[in-house]
């Protein structure tokens, strides 16, 4: 029973600090956005690469994610800001399968 606890321990030790909740990212402007054919999420091409804490691969694209609880909002916006060529910023939670940071709220900026 000790083994198995201290398993478990040594295993949130190794995967669980590499894993950050809510972090936000520097301010970018997007490039392009991208409806994947997949379905379920979009993804937002940035003109830079942005700074987070997630420890993403890829960081000069984000994900939106269908499901998000304020997706038609949050799609609406980054459609407006791409058009319009304003800044965004906010914050984003994990990475997606896809080694992209998953965006969790948008902020945008004059």
């Amino acid at each position: 029973m000790k083994l198995l606890k201290n398993s478990y321990i040594l295993v949130f030790l190794v995967f669980g600090l590499n894993v950050n909740a809510n972090s936000q990212f520097s301010r970018t402007t997007i490039s392009g956005i991208t409806i994947h054919d997949y379905g379920s999420e979009i993804l937002i091409e940035l003109s830079s690469a942005v700074t987070n804490s997630e420890g993403c691969q890829v960081n000069n694209q984000l994900v939106l994610k269908k499901d998000h609880p304020f997706f038609k909002e949050m799609y609406s916006g980054l459609l407006s800001s791409f058009h319009a060529g304003t800044a965004i910023e906010g914050w984003v939670n994990t990475c997606h399968s896809w080694k992209m940071p998953v965006l969790t709220r948008l902020d945008l900026k004059k």
